[in-house]
């Protein structure tokens, strides 16, 4: 842990997570947004003898800490959707051969007839299932191919797993145990309560001129403030820079520059405000965010929670904020609603997307394409919000993987021998610099692909970088590299081959159970947003622990208010001199609502009068 992170202590739990793993024991560890999970798994990774397979759904999270471990020394690489068959040979044989301490992989493709023959002949020292909820059906995110994860058990039989999660209800930590079949697994679970996070609910119909006024008031201080789609952060951010709130944007759709120029400003206080989507967050450890607010609430408790949990982690005062609209419950019920298709549209969006990238009947095993879901929901004129949720549920189904807009750098491999590449340069020199550039910067470029940055590789040949694309473009068609090239597209990636339409079938289970257990989990969301009990007792209980009323949320402050509301003559000697609302609030800690009941009171009893927006004693 000194070694490669730099660390001197543990944080609670992790030591004790370490050592069981490193011991060879089964281990679920729940450890809530900001608790170090990475730490739990990569420490033993390297301590114990082999390879460590890593699982995980999520594609930018796995290039972060893949990343991350390669700055630090350490030999990790990832496998996800998007490589080409040679690349992913090439990997898998790396492994095999003792050439990586982690293997990073999506759990699509563990199972395919590759993965496993490489998996069978690989020293593996451990198994992790990252995001661990994701294999229940029960849990918030549910990826049928986490069910595969238990077959490579029986490959390696004697291999300890750690499943490690956020956020999980009793059900599903039961799920977890039974789908990865756990050998008498040791659980550690942390309290979920954050005693320096205040959890609060603000209902109103004017969300932005709210939210501008909080973040007035906290203008020295870095925030979050999250939205459910990137329609809505390009609004809320345009809103914003147009009042002068300097604020940054981030979502899945942009490309990997953009996305760590975006996040080193706000890292280093350059920018305080960071607008986003749930792709913001995930690996990402900012100490001081004093606030994360909530423009658009999640459809379920567990992903709301997480995204909560990132202020505050260096345990001083904090708040987590939600902003509701008298119409924003209907809107999650029609949110869930329209997650589940109609059965016969699902299908229907399965045979045009088929026809639209020419796979024929009885072909596209494994195989993955990127696609412009706006270009295709136009020419089969269809609605993109169909589009999407459909392909989320032929996910469900098990018929392919749907891995949203991620940006994938350009990966480049040297495909010929130095002898052929010699001659090849002396034959066509205006092509020697970039060849030498690329065999210098990136050792090993003949057994494996690099990823590449065309900007930088422009800089350093002083040339553009449509020049630098038009030398890869000729490289690749003289077979000197095989090159994959970048893309910020959706990409699917299909489970089996193409079914004839009448054989293609949506499982019960896939869609009406899961459509009542989604509406289950609105249910407890919009129960949250509109109960006026204490937010931290109904997250905790949610979550299958116990809590006694936090005493700092909305609810429990308004309990408390009540309880000392003051008295007519305390307000009119305050108002021997004109103060207007905002000033009255400050001074008797109210919300606005009992606020205007007592001044409405007064005004009726003419003991008081209004005039510009001040109030003044009589």
């Amino acid at each position: 842990m000194r070694k490669y992170w730099g660390f001197e202590n543990f944080r609670p739990l992790q030591e004790d997570i370490v050592d069981t793993v490193i011991n060879g024991h089964d281990t679920l560890a729940l450890l809530p947004t900001g608790g170090g999970k990475s730490l739990c798994f990569q420490v033993p990774g390297l301590a114990r003898e082999g390879i460590t397979l890593v699982i995980s759904p999520l594609i930018a999270l796995m290039q972060d800490q893949v990343r991350n471990l390669r700055k630090h020394g350490i030999r990790a690489a990832e496998l996800v959707s998007g490589m080409s068959y040679r690349e992913i040979d090439i990997l898998l044989d790396n492994a095999r051969f003792g050439g990586l301490d982690f293997l990073y992989t999506s759990p699509e493709r563990i199972g395919s007839t590759l993965f496993i023959e490489r998996f069978k002949n690989m020293q593996v020292g451990l198994i992790v299932v990252d995001e661990a909820h994701c294999i229940s059906e029960w849990g918030h995110d549910f990826r049928p191919a986490y069910l595969q994860i238990s077959e490579l058990r029986e490959i390696h039989p004697e291999v300890p797993v750690i499943a490690l999660t956020a956020t999980a209800t009793q059900q599903v930590r039961e799920d977890i145990c039974t789908q990865l079949e756990l050998r008498q697994p040791v659980c550690f679970e942390a309290p979920f309560l954050r005693e320096n996070l205040a959890y609060k609910v603000v209902q109103t119909d004017n969300k932005r001129d709210l939210i501008v006024r909080y973040l007035q008031k906290h203008a020295t201080e870095s925030g979050i403030i999250y939205c459910q789609t990137r329609k809505s952060v390009k609004d809320v951010t345009r809103h914003l820079l147009a009042l002068g709130v300097k604020t940054g944007i981030y979502h899945g759709g942009m490309n990997r520059d953009e996305r760590k120029l975006m996040l080193e400003a706000w890292m280093k206080n350059q920018t305080r405000i960071m607008v986003c989507t749930n792709a913001f967050g995930m690996g990402i450890d900012k100490p001081d965010v004093r606030f994360v607010l909530h423009y658009e609430f999640p459809d379920n408790l567990e992903a709301y929670f997480q995204e909560a949990g990132r202020a505050g982690r260096d345990r001083e005062p904090a708040e987590a904020i939600a902003f509701y609209a008298s119409t924003d419950t209907i809107d999650l019920l029609e949110r869930v609603q329209q997650r589940f298709p109609e059965p016969e549209k699902v299908l229907q969006v399965y045979r045009a997307l088929c026809n639209h990238l020419r796979i024929a009947i009885g072909s596209g095993t494994l195989e993955t394409y990127h696609l412009s879901l706006k270009e295709f929901a136009r020419l089969f004129r269809i609605d993109p919000l169909l589009c999407y949720n459909a392909l989320k549920m032929l996910e469900l189904n098990g018929d392919l993987t749907f891995s949203e807009g991620v940006f994938h750098p350009t990966r480049i491999r040297i495909a010929i021998g130095n002898k052929e590449l010699y001659n090849f340069q002396i034959k066509y020199e205006q092509y020697a610099p970039f060849i030498q550039l690329v065999s210098r910067s990136y050792p090993g470029i003949f057994d494996h692909f690099f990823e590449i940055d065309e900007r930088e590789v422009a800089k350093r040949l002083s040339k553009s970088e449509e020049e630098v694309k038009k030398i890869l473009q000729a490289l690749e068609k003289y077979g000197v590299l095989d090159i994959n090239w970048q893309s910020a597209l959706p990409s699917v990636t299909f489970q089996h081959e193409r079914l004839p339409d009448d054989y293609l079938r949506l499982a019960p289970e896939v869609y009406l159970n899961r459509k009542a257990h989604a509406l289950k989990r609105v249910e407890a969301v919009i129960e949250y947003l509109t109960e006026p009990k204490c937010r931290v007792v109904q997250l905790l209980n949610y979550f299958g622990q116990r809590a006694e009323k936090c005493g700092t949320c909305d609810v429990c402050l308004a309990e408390k208010r009540q309880q000392k509301l003051p008295s007519d003559s305390e307000v009119l000697e305050f108002l021997q001199t004109p103060a207007n609302l905002e000033a009255l609030q400050d001074r008797f800690n109210l919300n606005p609502q009992e606020l205007k009941r007592i001044l409405h009171k007064l005004l009726l009893e003419e003991k008081i009068k209004e005039h510009g927006g001040k109030f003044q004693r009589v």
